[in-house]
C-alpha cells in the first residue's frame, strides 16, 4: 500500500495548515467517487444538486477523523456524505467524509500540497 511520504498541506498560497503528516494516510482509487469544485460544496443549483461535480479519481485516505492535524467537516449533504476542508482558511472542499456502512475520509490528492517538512 502507497502512503504518503510527504507532508500534506492546505493548497492556498498563504495558509501554512497541516492536513496529514507523512505516513498518515494511504492512496486509494475512487473513480465514481464526485466532489464539487473549489467554492462550489455549498452553492446549490436549480434543483439543490452541486453543479458541476467532477470525478476526482485518486484519494488520501484515513480511518478515523482524528488521524487528521487539521480539517474541517461542512454540514450533512443530501446523499448523507460531509465535505473536508482547511480548518484554517476553509478552503473547500479538499475532500469528504462518504456515508454508508462504510464511512471513509478522503482527500482528493490533486486538491491539496505536498512538503518535505
Amino acid at each position: 500500500m502507497d502512503t504518503n511520504t510527504l507532508t500534506i498541506k492546505c493548497p492556498r498560497l498563504n495558509c501554512p495548515s497541516t492536513i496529514l503528516r507523512p505516513h498518515a494516510a494511504q492512496l486509494v482509487h475512487r473513480p465514481l467517487l464526485k466532489m464539487p469544485e473549489f467554492g462550489q460544496a455549498f452553492e446549490r443549483g436549480p434543483s439543490n444538486e452541486v453543479p458541476e461535480a467532477k470525478n476526482k479519481e485518486w484519494f488520501w485516505q484515513v480511518p478515523q477523523i482524528m488521524d487528521f492535524e487539521n480539517i474541517g467537516v461542512s454540514h450533512t449533504a443530501d446523499d448523507g456524505s460531509k465535505y473536508l476542508s482547511c480548518a484554517d482558511c476553509d478552503l473547500a472542499p479538499i475532500g469528504i467524509q462518504t456515508s454508508g456502512d462504510s464511512v471513509e475520509f478522503l482527500i482528493a490528492a490533486n486538491r491539496i500540497s505536498y512538503h518535505s517538512k
